[in-house]
């Protein structure tokens, strides 16, 4: 795990590379580091109606990547300003296998930066009833290879 710092360093450079990392802390605390950056914010939970999902886990899966492609379609993208897209609820990509492939295909470039929210308010957030999420399995998952890049502590 990375502390805060390295997150400030990376944000400083003039371009960045295929960046995704995983944030564990507070929301507040991320905004505060990212500073004057130019961000947008995706709640995963808002891309379906939880209570209306498919049946089938594929195509409940397939939905989630059809909503996330589309929303990741609609934010502006270009080296001015630069864009740092904060996504959370990221329970739900994991729950339903989603892996991270859009945000690689979809957003990601020299001028836009992706970073997972994992802000330890998981007992607060509505989730489908057949959903669970554990911090230390949503660490484990988005740090398998082909995820994300760096793993971003706010206490460390």
């Amino acid at each position: 795990m990375k502390p805060v710092s390295y997150l400030q360093t990376l944000l400083k450079q003039r371009t960045w590379d295929k960046e995704v990392l995983l944030w564990i802390g507070p929301e507040k605390e991320l905004l505060h580091t990212l500073g004057p950056a130019r961000t947008e914010i995706v709640d995963v939970l808002d891309l379906f109606d939880v209570r209306n999902l498919p049946i089938d886990e594929e195509e409940t899966r397939q939905h989630l990547r059809d909503g996330l492609r589309a929303r990741l379609k609609q934010i502006p993208k270009g080296p001015d300003p630069r864009t740092v897209l904060i996504v959370k609820s990221i329970g739900l990509l994991a729950r339903y296998d989603a892996g991270l492939k859009e945000f690689y295909d979809w957003f990601i470039s020299s001028f836009t930066m992706v970073i997972l929210l994992l802000d330890g308010m998981l007992g607060q957030t509505e989730w489908p009833e057949d959903v669970r999420c554990e911090e230390s399995r949503l660490i484990g998952y988005f740090s398998e290879p082909g995820m994300v890049k760096e793993v971003v502590n706010a206490t460390g």
